[in-house]
């Protein structure tokens, strides 16, 4: 029975999909839903040779969980908004992606993770796999990926 979702987004296309996907899941079993966004910290340098970068980090971090905040907050707004007598929430967290979602949902006790097939990373995905392939490896509950 499915009962706790969790959605992952980014603010792509696929993540609003998944989105709309899980948000008639949970309708249909009468499920909540939790969305949940996570913005990594850029590396700045490497070994002994931090960039010179013109914004200062924290200042440059403070700035990207805003922005973050506010992608969760549009979200969090256009759920309620198609499915009103749903019960939804939103989380935002801060780390890699794939750690913070698939540790949310043990921590969180969710049924199922539902996120889109493909972020806004596709350079990074590229060098480093996609967050959605990481996600479906670890997770301990059901993972569908929407495309």
């Amino acid at each position: 029975m499915i009962t706790k979702i969790l959605v992952a987004i980014d603010g792509s296309e696929h993540a609003n999909k998944a989105l709309d996907y899980a948000l008639d899941l949970a309708e249909k079993y009468s499920a909540t839903v939790t969305i949940l966004n996570v913005f990594q910290e850029p590396v700045m340098g490497y070994l002994g040779e931090p960039f010179a970068y013109p914004v200062p980090l924290a200042e440059y971090t403070e700035e990207l969980r805003d922005s973050h905040d506010k992608m969760l907050s549009k979200a969090l707004e256009r759920a309620e908004k198609a499915k009103p007598h749903l019960k939804i929430s939103a989380i935002l967290k801060q780390g890699r992606p794939s750690d913070r979602i698939v540790e949310t949902a043990k921590e969180g006790g969710f049924d199922l993770i539902v996120m889109g097939h493909r972020g806004l990373g596709k350079v990074k995905e590229f060098f480093l796999g996609s967050v959605s392939d990481r996600v479906a490896d670890e997770a301990s509950c059901p993972v569908l990926i929407v495309r």
